[in-house]
């Protein structure tokens, strides 16, 4: 079996990460503690803008879609929003979070996943 090296992306971009607290989260005494949202940043990464257009048919609504791969071992999950620098707005992961692993060879780029963002309060309308 080859061992390929892990998928680099030097000249990728770096996104942010937005986690966010449940409301009934407890401390290790077991009290309710505040739903407060913590950010760390994952990258650099490889993002493939798919669609970034406006829907005109109910009023100007911006639609963007777009594909990330990121390390292996990327901390990121399905309910977590994601923030591109240079871009406003914060986008939603649209779909799963998986490992994309080559059938053949079972070496993986990375972790891939979309990222969405529609409606003009940022939010992907599901």
């Amino acid at each position: 079996m080859v061992n390929y090296a892990p998928a680099r992306y030097p000249h990728g971009t770096m996104l942010t990460v937005v986690r966010r607290g449940t409301a009934n989260a407890r401390d290790w005494q077991g009290d309710h503690v505040t739903a407060t949202a913590t950010t760390h940043q994952i990258g650099p990464v490889d993002l493939k803008w798919l669609t970034d257009s406006t829907d005109a048919s109910t009023g100007d609504l911006l639609q963007r879609l777009a594909q990330i791969t990121a390390p292996l071992g990327s901390d990121v999950l399905a309910s977590d929003g994601i923030r591109v620098p240079g871009v406003a707005h914060e986008f939603v992961i649209d779909g799963e979070v998986r490992v994309a692993q080559n059938g053949y060879t079972g070496w993986a780029p990375g972790v891939r996943f979309k990222i969405a963002k529609d409606g003009t309060n940022g939010v992907r309308q599901r």
